[in-house]
């Protein structure tokens, strides 16, 4: 009997329908998502959508992909490696980081909307999501490491301690300039976070320097 092939995938309606479907998670999460909006912003039908991809829950799990994908293809990791010192290195990576997240705003949405809901995701996007921050620790400490290297610290004054403080540091200011984001959509120049980002370096002479006098 003659095996039946694996049916031919049209590239153009694939792309439409994982670009309408990311716009549209991102745009309402997964559990408000309607495959049937997805299919008629892609001009597919709802059965194709399906027939791709089985479920709305691998759609989403691909979709993800999808975006990690994209923003990785054009990270440029020298914005950490070339850094000369500690407040340049954290300064030049969250500018950086804002004008990628401007650039690729709905990648970005998706994504940041599954990190706070991770919990709530399916298996297989929960799992992506996982391992995915799991390697992003691994990525953030591979790139601040050899510039901690180059610092002289004080005697007693341990380089792993000095990472986790610094880790905290970004991260708490990182939910600042979600937040500042969130409020303000239509933004679409780094440089309207001058006074942010300048704040961020005053943190950061303070953490490097101490704030007692000698």
């Amino acid at each position: 009997m003659k095996k039946v092939g694996r049916l031919a995938r049209d590239p153009e309606k694939e792309k439409r329908i994982i670009d309408e479907s990311m716009a549209e998670f991102a745009a309402h999460g997964y559990h408000q998502t309607r495959i049937e909006d997805i299919a008629e912003k892609a001009a597919v039908s709802k059965g194709l959508v399906f027939k791709y991809y089985q479920s709305k829950a691998h759609l989403y799990f691909v979709v993800l992909k999808e975006a990690a994908a994209r923003v990785m293809a054009v990270a440029d990791l020298h914005v950490w490696q070339d850094s000369e010192d500690l407040v340049a290195m954290v300064v030049n990576a969250t500018q950086y980081k804002i004008k990628l997240q401007l650039t690729y705003q709905v990648e970005f949405k998706v994504l940041l909307d599954a990190y706070v809901r991770i919990k709530q995701l399916p298996e297989e996007a929960r799992e992506f999501m996982q391992k995915g921050l799991m390697n992003n620790l691994d990525l953030r400490n591979q790139l601040s490491m050899p510039v901690l290297d180059r610092l002289k610290l004080k005697p007693g004054v341990r380089k792993e301690d000095v990472y986790e403080m610094l880790t905290m540091l970004e991260d708490s200011y990182a939910t600042k300039i979600q937040q500042y984001l969130l409020a303000h959509p239509k933004m679409d120049r780094v440089e309207e976070m001058d006074e942010l980002i300048e704040t961020l370096a005053r943190y950061l002479r303070i953490f490097e320097h101490g704030f007692m006098a000698e």
